[in-house]
């Protein structure tokens, strides 16, 4: 009796582990099954955000039919199914240049970005949300002959100044910084020597051309260049603020080559030099009147009176001189 009820008990556990290991056996199937219902599931659903969009955006522009510089422009269009969080890319570029390029808020099916034309030559204006984009639009904005309305002209005196020349003051009008500026740029681009506005000189302004290029990368330092009679404090590579000047004639002519400034003499001297900072012996760099478009000097760098003290204030006591040209 105690021997058949040993082999029931060893049967029952037997049996009993069996139905464990099939119980288990169905749970990690079902488990399996599970996950990998998950997974074709996760496959299956794209992920959802601002991609919810469907078809490339539409684009036109707002404002007058033939733009003109400082004329206001909205490049407005829809984005067809966009959802919350959706946006549209839009860039402005004018003459290969990009003026503005932002993400705009699309969520609600349409968008709009406000600009300004204060660039030149050829606009274009294009929409992108999701690899895809809207047909560009283009326009032209041409230099004005003139200058006589406030706007333009400080648009012309910034634009003088992010190239690098200097005018004194900002302002409203076309004063003498202006035309002593005009002048110097003129000669940095080869142009004939006068104080005259052409449009030509604003179209190379508003395009970022027409910078004096220095030769040099040598810090807080300035360069003349003979030949073209401008002089330029420079920053790094990096002109700061370039002059109209006149050096020293064929009978005493400006010493050429790579100096320090040495000594400084405010106000004038016995010769009517003006605010004198000296690179060498005798030669400074000073204010000066008259300074023609031609070498006139007894070997000095005269620059114009107007910007003397700026200049005198902005070069330091050792800083590096190259006259060249």
């Amino acid at each position: 009796m105690l021997q058949n009820a040993a082999v029931v008990t060893r049967r029952a556990g037997t049996a009993g582990t069996r139905t464990n290991r099939v119980a288990l056996t169905r749970t990690v199937a079902s488990a399996l099954a599970c996950a990998l219902a998950s997974t074709a599931a996760l496959i299956a659903v794209p992920v959802a955000s601002a991609g919810a969009a469907t078809g490339p955006p539409t684009l036109k522009l707002d404002g007058p039919k033939k733009p003109g510089l400082l004329d206001k422009m909205t490049a407005a269009g829809t984005l067809p199914d966009a959802t919350a969080g959706d946006t549209v890319t839009v860039t402005v570029e004018a003459s290969g240049r990009t003026l503005e390029k932002q993400q705009v808020d699309a969520g609600k099916e349409k968008f709009s970005f406000p600009f300004v034309v204060d660039a030149c030559c050829n606009y274009q204006v294009t929409a992108a949300s999701g690899g895809q984009t809207a047909p560009a639009r283009r326009f032209t904005v041409s230099a004005p002959k003139h200058l006589r309305k406030r706007r333009l002209a400080r648009l012309y005196n910034e634009s003088l100044v992010d190239q690098g020349y200097y005018i004194g003051h900002m302002s409203s009008h076309v004063g003498l910084g202006t035309r002593l500026a005009t002048l110097a740029f003129r000669k940095v681009n080869h142009m004939g020597r006068s104080m005259s506005y052409r449009p030509v000189i604003f179209r190379k302004l508003l395009m970022g051309r027409g910078a004096f290029e220095p030769r040099f990368d040598d810090g807080h330092h300035v360069e003349a260049d003979l030949s073209r009679q401008v002089m330029a404090l420079v920053e790094g590579d990096k002109p700061v603020a370039t002059f109209h000047i006149s050096s020293g004639t064929s009978a005493t002519p400006t010493v050429r080559g790579n100096f320090h400034f040495y000594m400084k003499q405010p106000g004038y001297n016995a010769k009517r030099m003006y605010y004198s900072v000296y690179f060498i012996g005798g030669y400074a760099t000073h204010g000066y009147n008259p300074v023609p478009n031609y070498p006139a000097s007894h070997g000095c760098l005269r620059n114009p009176i107007p910007f003397s003290r700026y200049i005198y204030s902005w070069i330091r006591i050792g800083d590096p001189m190259h006259v060249y040209g």
